[in-house]
């Protein structure tokens, strides 16, 4: 059978007397297909979303491979999977090339040979048709599938997918193209997974995004909460200038979710006060940007060693021109003279990267655009340019509005990429500070 009427047509299709009804969660695995994975010529991000995707059901990930196009070990794997999990996820592979193999390879791990499908072959057929392309016979292996499999409907590209039921086990096969996996995952995976779980608990989560504060300090800070930690479970990850705790529970539905975290949270809000800048996947960009349309406000920013990043973060916002008034990216010395009217002597006597010139620049922006608040950044991103009085590292954030300027200086060496991240995020969190009235 092929499928290509939608979901609701999916899941009844699928409909088994006797579906998986093993107590959650079921265990899965995920093999991504495709040499050039392991060459790194291409990141696997299939397996990210396939991850997220399925612990959102309750279905925890136990492995998972990335194997070449070859053959015999592509059965291997197949084959161990099969051999522990409820679940197993393939993608890529399903091309019209010789060295397109999953087909094949779930042949052989099951024992089932593979057959022509007449759908796939019609709709192959019509799809080069009506392009007014010649098909190759090679294309045709696309409509195969093993004994006892039925094809998914692949509504980007010409390559189905495969479903099979085999002893038990669940087999997909998606192909390997993100955007050709995601559709196929959100019509037909996800659905007929969800109806072999019934009425499961899902996985819930809820994130807290911190700044001013490093992982070890959280940690030390929440120690107690995070030893006596049973549902929900606590994880900390780090990133440049911020800090996310991230909470998971297992839960029939998002209210019942909602009551595990609830005291939770306000523990963790109590200990960390004003660390706590955002929630879920939240930016401070985001945050900054609704604090300055609630108050009417508006902001110019002006940048030297931040190039223009402290400005994209904020019109990555929709909307963002309701506040955002103006950015300059002022690298040169000449520029920040000329275009923020910085004095030529602030520079001539401190340089460029100084508390001084700093200031004069987020004066100088505020002044320009006729905003609110005037950000200014100016350091040395390195790796060269630093001196034993200026290093590397050394960046001076500015802030400007109508109760006067303050300025802060920092030291954070490493990449320019982590850097200029940095220092975006942290001149964001004094705007955020100033706006509240915190410190």
């Amino acid at each position: 059978m092929y499928l290509c009427r939608g979901i609701r047509t999916s899941v009844r299709t699928f409909h088994h007397s006797n579906p998986i009804r093993q107590p959650p969660p079921l265990k899965a695995e995920i093999v991504s297909v495709g040499t050039e994975l392991l060459l790194g010529e291409i990141v696997d991000t299939n397996a990210s979303t396939l991850s997220q995707k399925l612990a959102e059901l309750g279905i925890d990930v136990h492995y998972r491979h990335t194997v070449g196009d070859n053959h015999t070990r592509l059965t291997e794997v197949i084959a161990t999977a099969l051999g522990r999990a409820d679940i197993v996820i393939l993608t890529g592979g399903l091309g019209p090339t010789e060295d397109d193999l999953t087909r094949e390879a779930i042949a052989a791990a099951t024992g089932q040979p593979l057959v022509r499908v007449p759908e796939s072959e019609q709709r192959l057929r019509e799809f080069f048709a009506a392009r007014n392309r010649p098909l190759a016979d090679s294309n045709l292996k696309q409509a195969d599938a093993p004994v006892g499999a039925v094809h998914l409907e692949n509504v980007c590209g010409t390559a189905p997918g495969i479903f099979m039921r085999w002893q038990g086990r669940l087999i997909f096969a998606a192909p390997g193209p993100p955007t050709e996996m995601r559709e196929m995952a959100q019509r037909s995976i996800l659905p007929i997974l969800r109806q072999e779980l019934g009425e499961t608990d899902q996985l819930f989560t809820r994130s807290l995004q911190l700044m001013d504060i490093g992982e070890s300090q959280v940690a030390d800070l929440l120690g107690d909460i995070i030893s006596a930690q049973t549902d929900p479970t606590l994880a900390l990850y780090a990133a440049p200038a911020n800090v996310r705790i991230r909470m998971a529970t297992k839960a029939p539905n998002e209210a019942a979710a909602e009551v595990k975290f609830a005291p939770v949270e306000a523990r963790i809000r109590e200990l960390l006060g004003n660390h706590v800048f955002g929630l879920d996947s939240q930016t401070m960009a985001e945050v900054v940007e609704q604090l300055l349309r609630e108050r009417g406000r508006t902001l110019a920013v002006a940048e030297s060693c931040t190039g223009g990043l402290l400005a994209s973060r904020i019109t990555d916002i929709s909307g963002a021109s309701e506040v955002f008034l103006a950015g300059v990216v002022a690298y040169a010395n000449e520029a920040k003279t000329s275009l923020l009217g910085v004095p030529a002597e602030i520079i001539a006597q401190h340089g460029a990267v100084s508390e001084e010139c700093a200031r004069a620049m987020a004066e100088g922006v505020r002044r320009v655009a006729g905003a609110d608040y005037g950000l200014a950044t100016t350091g040395i991103a390195g790796p060269t340019g630093g001196t034993d009085e200026k290093p590397v590292g050394l960046v001076y954030m500015a802030l400007a509005d109508e109760r006067g300027t303050v300025v802060q200086k920092q030291f954070w060496p490493g990449t320019r990429e982590q850097f200029k991240q940095r220092v975006s995020q942290m001149v964001l969190g004094m705007l955020r500070k100033r706006i509240l009235g915190v410190e």
